[in-house]
């Protein structure tokens, strides 16, 4: 009968043979003779150890914009692959074709590259701007928090003013100073007015001045843009890609 590889291995591994019982993780000396010496036994692992081979790891290719577009053809993804010509290895990227016929050709990895770049380059802004329009929206803040405190404060005297209206009406209504018919009228207006006032402060508490951060992370974001524009981090661009873009589409190698 022939043995297969890993009994032989468990074999050729097993402390038994030279009077050894592992239990548990633990050795305990056994009450019979040793077939083989301990030496021949040491010898045997050395062997077995120097043959071994190390598992080969997957290597994994070096794609950055995989992941990054789909073909405006078909719309399948695109996938990447080296390929050998004029002397050197390039990475094209292609489209997948698994969703049927497409005639999509290759585009080489540095003209993908240069095209990316050209885009970055529209909405990037230099260091100088940057600065100039960050402190302009931070004068633009200030102001917007002392309108706001201002617009506040209003509103809060116009709805005491309302709340006293509405006290003085009911006291008249009870004294006797006013009919019933007019009463009602006046209260009526006075809570409509009431209702806008509480409408009014309620839109502004939400809106705010939220419209401030969006501008400034803009602002940064461009900037960040005209880093990447010259930038060989291909990895940071394709993720500055996908955060600023939507319609990611990769047709006639454009």
């Amino acid at each position: 009968t022939k043995l297969c590889k890993a009994t032989l291995q468990r074999m050729l591994t097993n402390p038994l043979y030279i009077g050894v019982i592992v239990h548990n993780g633990e050795a305990y000396e056994g009450k019979f003779e040793p077939i083989v010496s301990r030496a021949t036994f040491e010898a045997a692992q050395k062997v077995l150890k120097d043959r071994a081979k190390p598992r080969k790891s997957k290597k994994r290719h070096n794609f950055p914009f995989v992941g990054l577009l789909r073909c405006g053809e078909c719309g399948a993804a695109i996938t990447a692959q080296y390929a050998h010509g004029n002397g050197g290895t390039y990475r094209y990227y292609r489209c997948t074709k698994r969703l049927g016929s497409c005639s999509q050709r290759y585009l080489r990895e540095d003209l993908l590259v240069a095209q990316l770049k050209e885009r970055l380059q529209k909405v990037a802004l230099c260091e100088d701007w940057e600065e100039k329009m960050l402190v302009q929206v931070d004068i633009w803040e200030n102001e917007q928090a002392q309108s706001s405190q201002s617009f506040a404060q209003n509103l809060e005297e116009k709805m005491k003013e309302t709340e006293v209206k509405l006290d003085r009406l009911v006291n008249a209504f009870l004294d006797g100073v006013i009919d019933k018919e007019v009463y009602l009228v006046k209260k009526d207006q006075l809570i409509k007015t009431k209702t806008d006032l509480l409408q009014k402060k309620s839109d502004f508490e939400r809106k705010g001045n939220n419209w401030i951060e969006p501008l400034r992370d803009w602002i940064k974001t461009a900037h960040h843009a005209e880093k990447l524009a010259s930038s060989e981090d291909f990895y940071e661009i394709k993720s500055f890609v996908e955060k600023i873009g939507t319609n990611r589409r990769l047709l006639d190698r454009k």
